[in-house]
């Protein structure tokens, strides 16, 4: 017997193919994930640097320009004043908050909104900061107008009192203007920030919106992809269910190279065992049950179908000695002993190839030559095969290793095959009989021309009491199995190219061992 080759083993496991879906589908989401993470990030940062950044800033410069405009004011009313002393203090005191906005204005723009802004907002720092500073200096100048328009007051001098609030006016409404654009570029750049963060959440909602409906659809192809992978389960489910209500045809298998589809074809490679181990079974049971027949023919039948046999040769004798006992029809006379002769020597033919079933012992197998035996049987069935009309022709392959068997049973076996080829053309044909090695056996072919076996039959041939003639017990083939499984080989009934029928069996080759007595095969039906 050939040594069990294992399985290979599945290029793409189920496991792994599961798993890949499911990294296919945690990577979808995680990309969804992702993306709305930093959505979520990149709106947290734009509120922060309109939070943080630029509404303290525009705060800011809200205010400058509020004292900006109050001082404008307050100078351009200082010719109406009666008590120019309470005006110049209020003016020094509102000059000086005015200072100090400017400290907070740059502060707001040089240190916070840089730390809290985009790269686009600290590119925009040092223009603010540069407009700031230049605002800033132009204010510097208004301290000695200030001194001087007061000196003017307190003087009386109405010409230098206008001049000087000439130029104070002009200073004041400069830097005021000033102010205003830089307070416009401000809120300028908090509505382009503003606007710039409505339409990043909006592409950020449809990113994410499209983002779950792929990860949605990817997971249903995922899941319909496991689905299919896990389908042939049902498949082997359904199978073993029917086996179990005894449904043992083998099915094909489609071809795959997972786990799974091994399974399958494992399953049916174990239910084509189970089929033939139920087929040998019921052969046994079968051979079993001719074997005792065959002990009940033997003393119930046997002993008087030879005493019947021997009273019709007594009685031809007799009647030879005394032709005139014939009466007045000898030739019918005659005739009906010959039928009983014949009918006693069918019986006898009949009851012999029972008893050979039961006569069958455990084959004591030893190393010889295959060809040899072949070659004594076909010699052996010459003379017969050529009186049907037929011929026999034996092929052999040189160099023929040795095979286990035993000599008498597969001669009984061979002659068997001889014989079904012999039947199956009662015209007359060539029979071929080729010897050879193929793989770890040795393998006989019993090649004939008749008409074939048909395909829906050809596997019941090797069946107890199933005959396509006639006539026969059907026992032939029945018994040539037998013989051969009880080796340790095979034999198989093939349509041969061209017609006819090709009987194949394949006996193991001999190990180093020279006897070897298999233990667990009982050969003999008891």
């Amino acid at each position: 017997m050939s040594p069990t080759v294992p399985a290979p083993s599945p290029r793409s496991t189920i496991a792994r193919r599961v798993f890949v879906s499911f990294g296919i589908t945690v990577l979808a989401f995680a990309a969804t994930l992702g993306w709305g993470i930093g959505a979520q990030k990149r709106a947290a940062d734009d509120s922060v640097e309109l939070a943080r950044g630029y509404v303290p800033v525009a705060l800011r410069l809200a205010q400058l320009r509020a004292a900006q405009t109050t001082l404008s004011t307050l100078v351009e009313g200082i010719p109406d004043e009666r008590e120019p002393a309470s005006t110049r203090v209020l003016l020094e005191t509102l000059s000086g908050a005015r200072r100090t906005m400017f400290v907070e204005a740059r502060s707001a723009i040089t240190q916070t909104l840089p730390e809290v802004g985009g790269e686009r907002t600290r590119a925009f720092v040092p223009q603010l900061s540069t407009e700031l500073d230049a605002t800033e200096a132009l204010l510097e100048g208004d301290r000695p107008l200030f001194e001087h328009l007061f000196a003017a007051i307190g003087s009386g001098d109405r010409d230098e009192i206008n001049h000087t609030i000439v130029s104070l006016g002009a200073i004041e409404h400069d830097a005021d203007k000033r102010l205003r654009l830089l307070a416009g570029r401000v809120s300028g750049a908090i509505d382009e920030l503003s606007s710039a963060a409505r339409d990043r959440e909006l592409r950020s909602i449809w990113a994410l919106a499209v983002l779950a409906a792929l990860t949605l659809a990817v997971g249903l192809v995922v899941s319909f992809h496991v689905r299919r992978l896990l389908a042939p389960l049902a498949r082997v489910t359904e199978r073993a269910q029917a086996v179990a209500r005894g449904d043992l045809t083998v099915r094909p298998v489609e071809p795959g190279e997972d786990e799974i589809a091994q399974l399958e074809a494992a399953f049916e490679k174990m239910v084509s065992g189970l089929s033939r181990a139920q087929q040998l079974a019921l052969s046994n049971e079968r051979l079993a049950a001719i074997g005792k027949m065959a002990a009940h023919v033997t003393h119930e039948i046997r002993n008087p179908l030879s005493a019947m046999g021997l009273n019709v040769e007594m009685l031809e004798e007799e009647l030879a000695r005394d032709p005139a006992a014939m009466g007045s029809r000898p030739s019918e006379v005659k005739s009906l002993l010959a039928a009983i002769a014949r009918e006693v020597q069918r019986l006898e033919s009949l009851s012999e190839e029972y008893l050979r079933v039961a006569r069958l012992p455990q084959p004591r197998m030893e190393a010889d030559d295959v060809a040899g035996v072949v070659g004594d049987v076909v010699e052996f069935a010459r003379r017969d095969v050529e009186r049907a009309g037929c011929t026999v022709e034996l092929h052999v392959q040189a160099r023929l290793p040795p095979a286990l068997f035993d000599e008498g049973q597969l001669r009984q076996a061979l002659l068997n095959l001889l014989r079904n080829a012999r039947e199956a053309m009662p015209r007359g044909g060539p029979i071929d009989v080729r010897v050879a090695a193929e793989g770890m056996s040795v393998v006989i072919d019993v090649n004939d021309r008749g008409g074939g076996v048909p395909e829906e039959i050809r596997a019941r041939v090797f069946t107890p009491f199933f005959s396509t003639k006639g006539e026969g017990t059907g026992l032939g083939l029945a018994i040539t199995r037998h013989i051969v499984e009880a080796h340790g080989g095979t034999v198989t009934c093939e349509p041969r190219d061209g017609g006819g029928t090709t009987f194949r069996v394949a006996l193991p080759i001999a190990p180093a061992k020279s006897v070897w007595v298999p233990a667990s095969v009982d050969a003999q039906p008891r």
